[in-house]
């Protein structure tokens, strides 16, 4: 059977705008998973994007490249032999000596070294992932902060390091390969490079090779990418056989990492264009060899022009460093979450009726005259048939839900018409929204305080708040677009529970709390089901009068651009002269509008899917659209059932009523 060939990239840390459109082919065109892809493009080093034929790998490359990821396409070797342990090295002006348990290698000044740099410990790949999850909580995937190569020496130094030293050839081929430990080396060697610490030994032998190299790659990743047999393992990282197994896949990554440094790299396209300062260079070195200019072989001083304008720009790189910016993440959400609809009528309208039975019940319930109307209004059927004909209203109610999502056609993203629409997708987060008892990165929470009631038998609602007021984005393979849950129906799938000062009820909480929190969220991530109503977006920009008027009040405070239009030349503007300068502001106003417009702009910009008053605004945390009609279905027919029987018991007390 045929050896695998690999296709490794080199991430992006930030996503490109070529992204959607290349993951939209790898799994159209190359049967690639979209959301792997995405996750392998995108991140900090190297990733395994795919394995197969070479042939079929190669019909991707093209496309990589116009996205602009550098790659190798790799068919692996088996490792040829395991790194020896080192126990000893000297170097001098022309070569370093490590001297392993069989025997010693030399590798002379100015030859290719490769060196892996690992933790074998796990450390690395824990402060990674919590450095991926807090940079994601707080600035959102597009902007994730990964861990810097500095903070991974420090991780490998605190953790289990080993350092590996390979020597390529000539040839390409791995000729040695040295394995060194911490405090298993003699550092005499070093010189005065040799510290008290073993492990900042370990950086010193680091520091050698590379002055003594004349082609150095060091790789750092080993744990933070999942190359085949290149696993770490994590548990019992202390155990021999974990340690074993450990340092055998250490030595497949080295190997792998040697095949592809002596790999072709494909390179973005752009990266094949001589850049500004190859160009300059090659220039000056031409003026300072005419013979070389006038014997017709100026492309031959490319390379070394390519390669001077390397170092100049390492050189430079130092100098011109600026401090950081602050990485662009995810704006605050709007303050202001709650769940309670204040702005509707019908909120009030029916708190209020409740509000006033509550109190006639409180202020009458001891007299007579009340107790009279409450029974003569059960007895005589009127209460059981006030309650089914509000069932009987919900009922129709849920039914009209239900034939309203099996009769809207489910849309793209990038297909959607004004109106009531049907979209799934990917919640996306368009605010740094973290839900507040547990801190999950979320697009939707609802957080409810339950207080047990004086006799602790019934919890009772104290206070329930959400983020209804904070939009997200929906997202699929041709698009994504605003919704806004305000004043809709939203059904998360994740709830936590617990109490106050509890971030969340691992185990069960004890009976004898008196107060508790439900916490309902809708993770960044989660597949959902809306339907809305989509229309424009309102837009802050002023109107064409206004702009009109705002350009007519500037140009009169303009006295050099106002005489513009002096054609008289009398130094005074007359009605007719302001008749036309207002006319050319107004066509000015009415192109830079129109202009404005032809911009095309992106679906979230200027789309919105909320709530319209008299239409539905589902928004729910399922993969089937049948498991969401069955619901509403069921609801409708139990209430319709239920509805039924409270007017048959009506009717029966009634009848009993007028024969008493």
């Amino acid at each position: 059977m045929a050896q695998d060939t690999y296709l490794i990239v080199e991430q992006q840390q930030k996503p490109s705008e070529a992204l959607p459109e290349l993951i939209k082919e790898l799994v159209h065109k190359h049967q690639l998973d979209g959301y792997q892809s995405r996750q392998r493009l995108v991140g900090r080093g190297l990733s395994l994007l795919t394995r197969g034929e070479k042939a079929a790998l190669e019909k991707i490359s093209p496309r990589l490249r116009e996205a602009g990821y550098r790659h190798w396409i790799v068919t692996p070797r088996t490792p040829g032999f395991m790194p020896q342990r080192l126990r000893a090295l000297k170097s001098d002006s022309e070569k370093i000596l490590f001297g392993c348990q069989k025997q010693t290698f030399s590798y002379p000044r100015g030859g290719k070294i490769l060196a892996v740099f690992a933790d074998l410990s796990g450390n690395l790949a824990a402060q990674s992932v919590k450095q991926l999850i807090s940079s994601n909580a707080y600035h959102g995937r597009d902007n994730l902060q990964h861990i810097s190569e500095d903070k991974i020496i420090r991780s490998i130094l605190q953790g289990m390091p080993v350092l590996d030293l390979y020597l390529i050839d000539e040839e390409q081929d791995v000729s040695a390969a040295v394995r060194l430990l911490p405090g298993k080396f003699d550092p005499k060697g070093l010189g005065d490079r040799a510290t008290l610490s073993a492990r900042q030994n370990l950086l010193k032998v680091l520091e050698l090779a590379r002055e003594y190299a004349g082609e150095f790659h060091l790789y750092t990743d080993f744990g933070l990418v999942a190359f085949p047999g290149c696993t770490l393992r994590k548990e019992n990282s202390d155990d021999p056989e974990t340690i074993r197994s450990n340092l055998i896949s250490l030595a497949r990554y080295g190997w792998l990492m040697a095949d592809l440094i002596t790999a072709e790299t494909l390179a973005p396209d752009e990266e094949e264009e001589d850049d500004d300062l190859t160009r300059a260079t090659a220039a000056a070195l031409l003026l300072q060899n005419p013979a070389l200019a006038a014997s017709g072989q100026a492309e031959e001083i490319l390379p070394l022009a390519r390669e001077i304008s390397r170092e100049i720009e390492a050189e430079e790189a130092p100098r011109t460093e600026q401090p950081a910016a602050a990485t662009p993440g995810l704006p605050p959400p709007p303050e202001g979450h709650t769940s309670v609809p204040w702005n509707r009528p019908g909120f009030w309208i029916g708190g209020g009726g409740f509000g006033a039975v509550i109190a006639i019940v409180f202020i009458f319930g001891d007299q007579d005259w009340f107790r009279y109307a409450a029974y003569h209004a059960f007895a005589s059927g009127g209460a059981p048939l006030a309650a089914a004909v509000l069932m009987l209203w919900y009922g129709f109610y849920f039914f009209g839900l239900r034939r309203q999502i099996e009769n809207t056609p489910t849309s793209k993203v990038r297909s959607v018409a004004m109106g009531m629409v049907e979209v799934k997708g990917t919640a996306r987060r368009q605010y740094a929204l973290l839900s507040p008892m547990t801190q999950t990165p979320c697009v939707f929470y609802r957080l409810t305080k339950y207080r047990r009631d004086q006799n602790k038998h019934q919890w009772r609602v104290r206070s329930v708040n959400s983020s209804a007021n904070v939009p997200f984005y929906l997202e699929d393979e041709t698009g994504r677009v605003e919704v806004d849950p305000s004043s809709g129906s939203v059904t998360p799938r994740t709830k936590q529970e617990g109490a106050p000062g509890e971030e969340l009820s691992i185990f069960s909480m004890s009976d004898d709390r008196d107060e508790k929190w439900v916490e309902e969220v809708i993770v960044e991530g989660t597949l959902l089901y809306v339907l809305g109503f989509a229309a424009v977006k309102r837009g802050n920009e002023p109107s064409l009068h206004e702009r009109k008027i705002e350009a007519l009040r500037e140009l009169k405070h303009d006295r050099q651009q106002l005489m513009a239009f002096d054609s008289d030349g009398d130094g005074k503007i007359s009605d007719d002269e302001w008749d036309s300068a207002r006319a050319a502001v107004e066509d000015q106003v009415l192109r830079e509008s129109l202009a404005a417009r032809q911009k095309r702009k992106k679906q979230e910009e200027h789309v919105v899917i909320s709530k319209k008053k008299g239409r539905p605004l589902i928004i729910s945390e399922t993969h089937s659209e049948e498991r969401l009609t069955a619901r509403y279905l069921f609801y409708s027919v139990t209430l319709l059932i239920a509805s039924t029987a409270a007017v048959g018991g009506s009717i029966y007390l009634l009848l009993n009523y007028l024969k008493g």
